[in-house]
Parts: C-alpha cells; sequence; structure tokens
C-alpha cells in the first residue's frame, strides 16, 4: 500500500489533521465535568453546617458560594451531603460508556468502514450534546451523557485507526504520539471557555456545538483504502489509491497493491482470543503487567486532573497550565522511545508521575505558596503520567504479536476506562484527607513503573507475529530473526500490524 502512496504525504497529512480536529471536542466531552461539576463551598440556609439544618434536622435546601461559578451540577440538582458522589457517578458513567462505545464501534468499523460511523458517532456526539445542555433532570442528563459517551469512544478508536492505515513507516510513530497535541490544546481551550461561560448549561452547549464539523467529513474524508481492499471493494479502494498518489505525486497505481494477498496468506486458520494472551508463562506476564500500566495512566491521568481543579487556587489556571506543560512531554517521548526505548520512557513517565505525588504528601501547609508547588508537582506529575499514557498506545502494539494485537491493544485500553472509573472517586477523597488522593496516585504509579521493568525492549527489534513469536521474544533479536516481511522496528512500520 505505502508503494502506492508513500509513507506520508499531502494526502496523508490531511488525513491526519482532520482526525486530530476531532481531539478538541474529545477533550472537551472527557474532561468537561471538571467545570461542570467543580466542588462548590455550601451551608444549609438558616445554618452554619452543610448537612444539618438549625433544628438538626437533615437539611432540604443549601446555600451555595457562586463567586466562581453561576451554576454546576451539583448547585443545579442539589447533589451535596448524602448526594454527592452522583457527580463521581456522573464520570464513571462516561467512562464506561467510552469503553462500550470503543467495542461497539470497532465492531461498526469493521463491517461498514471507518468513514461511516465516524461521521455517525459524530452526529451522536453532537445530538446528545447540545440535548445534555436542556435536559431538566439528573438522570436524564447521565443517560444522554452515556450515549454521548458511546459516540466519543467510537470517534477516539475510528480516527486513531483511520490514521495508522494510510500512514507508513516510522510517520505512524510520529503521528501517533502527535495525535495527542490536540487533546491537551483543547484542554487549554476548555479552560478559557469555561472562564468566560461560568455557567454548566452554557459550557456544555459551547463545547457540543463544533463537532457539527463532522458533517462535512462526508466530503472531506475519504473511506480507508486498506479497509476497502479487506472486503473486497478493491475498484473503490484503487480510486481513492490513485487520488491520493496523484496528490503526493506520486505515479498513480494501475491496480491494487498486493499487501491484501500477503496478509491474508499469513493469518493462521484459527483466529486466536483473548485467552491466547495467558497460554504462555511469557505473553502471560507481558499481558498482566501491560493491563497493569494501563489501569494506572487511566486512573492517574483522569483523576490527578480532576485532582487539580481541588488544590486550590485558580481551578481554570490549573487546567490551562496541566494541558500546556503535558505538550512538551509528550513531544519528547518522540525522541526518547526512539532513543532511549519504549520501556525507559515508560517506566520513566510512571516513576515521574509517581515521585511528584509522593513529593505534593511531603509539602507542608505551613509552606510559602504551598497551593502553588501543589499545583506544579500535580502538573509534573499529569505530564509524567501523560507520556505513559503516549509510550503505551506504540509499545502495546509492539509487545503482542500480529495474531492478538489487536486483542491486546483493545483490552489494554479497556483497562486503561476500568482506571479513569474509579479516577474521580479516588480524587473525590480529598474531602477526607488532601493528603489520600496524591498517596494512591503515587503508590499505583510507582508499582507500574517498577513492574515495566520486567518487559522486553523492542526498539530495534523484529516484532512478532505469531504466538511463538510473542512467547519466545525476549530470546530472539533482530540478528537472530528476520521478519518475513524483511521490516526491523527501527518505527512502528509492520504492514502485518494493521491487518
Amino acid at each position: 500500500l505505502q508503494e502506492a502512496i508513500g509513507n506520508v504525504g499531502p494526502w496523508q497529512v490531511q488525513i491526519f489533521l482532520l482526525m486530530a480536529l476531532l481531539k478538541f471536542p474529545t477533550a472537551w466531552t472527557l474532561l468537561g465535568l471538571i467545570f461542570m461539576g467543580a466542588p462548590v463551598s455550601y451551608t444549609c440556609k438558616d445554618s452554619t453546617e452543610q448537612c444539618v439544618d438549625s433544628g438538626g434536622s437533615e437539611c432540604k435546601s443549601w446555600t451555595y458560594n457562586r463567586t466562581v461559578f453561576k451554576e454546576t451540577i451539583q448547585t443545579e440538582w442539589d447533589l451535596v451531603c448524602s448526594h454527592n458522589q452522583l457527580v463521581n457517578l456522573a464520570q464513571m458513567t462516561f467512562m464506561v460508556g467510552i469503553m462500550f462505545g470503543t467495542i461497539l464501534f470497532s465492531l461498526a468499523s469493521d463491517r461498514w468502514g471507518r468513514k461511516i460511523p465516524l461521521i455517525g458517532a459524530g452526529l451522536v456526539q453532537l445530538v446528545t450534546g447540545v440535548g445534555s445542555a436542556f435536559i431538566p433532570w439528573y438522570w436524564g442528563f447521565i443517560i444522554l451523557r452515556f450515549i454521548q459517551a458511546l459516540a466519543v469512544g467510537g470517534s477516539m478508536t475510528i480516527s486513531f485507526v483511520l490514521c495508522m492505515e494510510v500512514l507508513g513507516g516510522r510517520w505512524r510513530t510520529i503521528m501517533a504520539t502527535l495525535t495527542h497535541i490536540p487533546f491537551n490544546l483543547g484542554t487549554i481551550i476548555m479552560a478559557v471557555i469555561a472562564y468566560y461561560t461560568r455557567e454548566w448549561r452554557q459550557f456544555q452547549l459551547s463545547i457540543s456545538l463544533p463537532i457539527a464539523i463532522i458533517i462535512l467529513y462526508w466530503w472531506w474524508v475519504p473511506e480507508s483504502p486498506r479497509w476497502l481492499m479487506a472486503v473486497g471493494r478493491d475498484k473503490e479502494a484503487l480510486a481513492i489509491l490513485q487520488e491520493a498518489a496523484k496528490k503526493n505525486k506520486r505515479i498513480p497505481p494501475e491496480k491494487i497493491p498486493e499487501l491484501k494477498t500477503e496478509v491474508s496468506e499469513k493469518k493462521e486458520n484459527k483466529k486466536p482470543g483473548v485467552l491466547d494472551l495467558f497460554r504462555t508463562p511469557n505473553m502471560r506476564k507481558k499481558t498482566l503487567v501491560v493491563w497493569v500500566n494501563w489501569s494506572n495512566v487511566g486512573l492517574c491521568f483522569f483523576g490527578i486532573e480532576q485532582y487539580l481543579s481541588n488544590v486550590g487556587g485558580n481551578i481554570f489556571i490549573s487546567v490551562a497550565v496541566s494541558g500546556v506543560c503535558i505538550i512538551p512531554g509528550v513531544l519528547a517521548s518522540i525522541y526518547t522511545m526512539d532513543k532511549v526505548g519504549r520501556k525507559w520512557t515508560l517506566a520513566g513517565g510512571q516513576f515521574t508521575g509517581a515521585i511528584s505525588c509522593l513529593i505534593i504528601i511531603l509539602l507542608p501547609d505551613s509552606m510559602k505558596d504551598v497551593e502553588w508547588w501543589r499545583l506544579g508537582f500535580a502538573t509534573l506529575g499529569v505530564t509524567g503520567i501523560a507520556v505513559g499514557f503516549t509510550t503505551l498506545y506504540l509499545y502495546s502494539t509492539e509487545l503482542f504479536p500480529t495474531v492478538v494485537r489487536n486483542t491486546g491493544l483493545g483490552s489494554g485500553s479497556m483497562c486503561a476506562r476500568i482506571g479513569s472509573m474509579i479516577a474521580p472517586f479516588i480524587a473525590s477523597l480529598d474531602q477526607v484527607s488532601p493528603m489520600i488522593p496524591p498517596s494512591m496516585f503515587g503508590l499505583t504509579s510507582v508499582s507500574a513503573a517498577f513492574l515495566c521493568l520486567l518487559l522486553p525492549e523492542t526498539l530495534n527489534r523484529v516484532l512478532p507475529v505469531t504466538l511463538e513469536d510473542g512467547e519466545n521474544f525476549e530470546q530472539l533479536s533482530s540478528k537472530d530473526k528476520v521478519a518475513s516481511n524483511g521490516n526491523v522496528n527501527k518505527a512502528y512500520s509492520e504492514e502485518l500490524a494493521m491487518e
């Protein structure tokens, strides 16, 4: 395929930029509850207590401090006292929706292609997002957010797959990493939107309407030629490849590349599944370590982001600063992954997150500008975890052999969603003690970092194809074995990875 259109060119860059544009509303919907459900100080009416009225009975009506936010879901629906965990429930159900949306739209994209499910996901995201801004009931809001999460999960998965299917060579590594930059830019913009709206319904409407641009993707985004080839729609695939070749100033192909035939010949008769990740000792070890690391980055990334809104100071600055600082960390990971390796980049990111969180525990309340110090170390921590997140996407695909690569990556991503479901509940434990969230994030991160050391390095290694290759990967080197397609992994360039 890459012989026909090249590893990268104007045609691929256009697709990449269009997919990157979708990362903005993805960031807004994933992290928006930081502002929509921001903690607000309150007291019971006619009382100085929070949950008991002047007569000693359970409070039924509250007075809220509206200095920063005019209205949040907490103040509108009285999600306080015995109902205070309902804000966290809103975030948890959203993450559940992301997890199921990833599975649902993965199946849809395999059956109907990448383009139609991608646009469909965007339209569902638009309708449910706008609907959420007007729904008058909490449980109606939860249902619409869950449906929206299904669409966001689909959009995230399909946009990533489409980029990887049209790119080749080390550009897959570079572009896979760069896709995280728009997400962080979106985080910065989200803080600005929240600052100027200060009311959750206006904020929800503001972050939902921009996805309407997805309608134009019907004309702007082509179907994946790799998928068209896989399902036998060769004529359509050839037309797209010829157009791509012209845009990239290459000679248009006269026939379909032979990639499809090569891949089909390499497929095993029996399709491996999740159980094959555990049948042999080395595969089992790699799977469990990868799952622990995925769970931790999901837990700590979303948990620390929410914790940032509780450390004091200015919530808008806190969130924006975290978005700004993550960008250089993600860019640096491109260099470190190819210079020091995937394993040490992942372990370094997890260690950075762990040390930063544990330092927060040691900062005394009496220290001058202690809130800013906590903000600084929390930001450094979430930057380290973001580096781990970025690295895991690539590292996971290289650790698992071709026949279970999608299964390995998909199961790992599911573990990240489970971690992100737990994150808001841990972050909210700062109401019990401000030291509990950073302690838990720090301990889980240091555990994940040490486990990374059990994994083999994949830089400059031939990627495994069969389950046997995956089991024996640590005993083989690039000198011992030559891949059937002749590719040594200086970057993620193996064509079989995209089957």
